[in-house]
């Protein structure tokens, strides 16, 4: 038998780590993708997830998470190298 509780773990790490290390590629082979594009995405992931009106499931949930999760994971840490870098 399958357990579901699993299957949400899976999927959630899997597009975790899978868009996360998608971000960290395109910022730093895209010069014209910037911390306010990335915003926006996570702005848009947002009104996503809050658009469940007719209901998404546990899937979809787990998978909009996961995908908030990557955005603000991966802005924190590009804001924290700017910071960084105007340190004297």
């Amino acid at each position: 038998m399958v357990d579901p509780k699993g299957v949400l773990e899976r999927r959630y790490a899997e597009v975790y780590a899978s868009l996360h290390a998608q971000l960290q590629e395109r910022r730093q082979s895209d010069a014209a993708f910037g911390v306010d594009d990335l915003r926006g995405f996570l702005k848009d992931a947002y009104i996503r997830q809050g658009n469940d009106w007719i209901g998404h499931g546990p899937l979809f949930d787990a998978t909009q998470s996961a995908i908030i999760a990557a955005y603000e994971a991966v802005l924190a840490e590009w804001l924290a190298d700017i910071a960084n870098e105007s340190e004297p």
